[in-house]
């Protein structure tokens, strides 16, 4: 008998959601089907959603992180099997496909990029974790050439704004690689960030920051998770006089003013799984790496579960623009009533 699904629908740009009826899509060859017990809301998803960012074929099912049980594989699936707790990065936005929308019980993903959940895992943790985690380590790993964990590597790392989700993986993948990392966080997140791998932590909005950074460098990689001018600024002076790149989790506006020998680097790193250039270190990410830390292998960051299910995703992407939820905001699609 075919599950019933349902989804919370887009069906025009920045319109409200509405839950109705979706079909459920059987898997072809080196797909699954995975029953949907945690979504996270990410800022992209809710940008998307509220501000049209990516150009998508509506009515359209957004979201693209989830955890679950798979519950059905496709005939050249052999990594998992019906059962498997499961989490998963899909191709919603990569492919523009409804069927791979994570915001519906029960969605098709692709094997490459699916791990397994360790058995001590909450769902909530599995669907909570990847996104932020992955936008730090393809930003240190992919876009700026930072070496693997357990590589015992020597220098300084800086990290700027370090106490957000992205900031924090940011710091505790530097400091697994080997380095000495100094980051930059408000006074109350000192501690928190230090507990997370840090051995310097710097107000940024001390009027001697850019001096105080500078004199802690000079740095082998540097990053803003905040990708904000004021960081972008403060970083392109910290460089100074050599010059050199940094990584973005937002691409250079037209109120940045950076150096002539300073260069920011950005990218869609929240889908850099989804690129076929990447196979290599999507392999690592999904069979080595990921379940290393969702198995502990990682602080997670601050999670709220929230109820309502499906028709609880508006009012937490609307949350999330206007900053209203310090904490990674997470719903369980199985709890929506029919």
């Amino acid at each position: 008998m075919e599950s019933v699904n349902r989804a919370a629908w887009s069906l025009e740009p920045k319109g409200d959601l509405k839950l109705s009826a979706a079909p459920y899509s059987p898997p072809s060859g080196n797909e699954l089907v995975i029953k949907n017990y945690a979504v996270a809301i990410q800022p992209l998803d809710a940008n998307i959603r509220g501000r049209a960012y990516l150009d998508l074929p509506y009515p359209f099912i957004l979201g693209n992180g989830v955890a679950g049980v798979v519950e059905e594989v496709g005939s050249s699936v052999t990594k998992f099997k019906k059962g498997d707790r499961v989490v998963s990065d899909t191709p919603a936005y990569h492919q523009k496909i409804a069927k791979y929308g994570g915001w519906q019980k029960y969605v098709v993903s692709t094997e490459a990029t699916t791990s397994k959940i360790p058995a001590a895992t909450t769902f909530e943790d599995a669907a909570a974790i990847p996104f932020a985690l992955l936008t730090a380590v393809a930003a240190l790993s992919l876009k700026l050439g930072m070496e693997r964990p357990g590589s015992h590597q020597e220098g300084r790392v800086l990290i700027w704004s370090a106490s957000g989700s992205v900031g924090a993986y940011a710091v505790q993948y530097a400091s697994s690689v080997g380095y000495d990392v100094v980051a930059t966080a408000s006074p109350g997140k000192f501690d928190y960030v230090r507990s997370l791998g840090a051995s310097e932590v710097v107000d940024y909005r001390d009027e001697q920051a850019v001096s105080k950074l500078k004199a802690l460098g000079p740095y082998k990689f540097v990053m803003t998770a905040s990708g904000d001018a004021a960081g972008a600024h403060a970083i392109s002076d910290i460089l100074q006089p050599e010059g050199g790149v940094f990584a973005s989790t937002r691409p250079q506006s037209e109120e940045m003013h950076l150096a002539d020998n300073v260069e920011l680097l950005y990218d869609y790193y929240s889908m850099a799984t989804q690129k076929p250039e990447n196979a290599a270190f999507s392999k690592w990410w999904y069979e080595e790496y990921l379940p290393v830390a969702l198995a502990g292998g990682v602080t997670p960051t601050p999670l709220e579960k929230r109820a309502g299910g499906l028709s609880g995703i508006q009012n937490a992407c609307e949350d999330i623009i206007n900053g209203r939820s310090p904490k990674k905001l997470v719903l369980n699609p199985q709890e929506d009533g029919e």
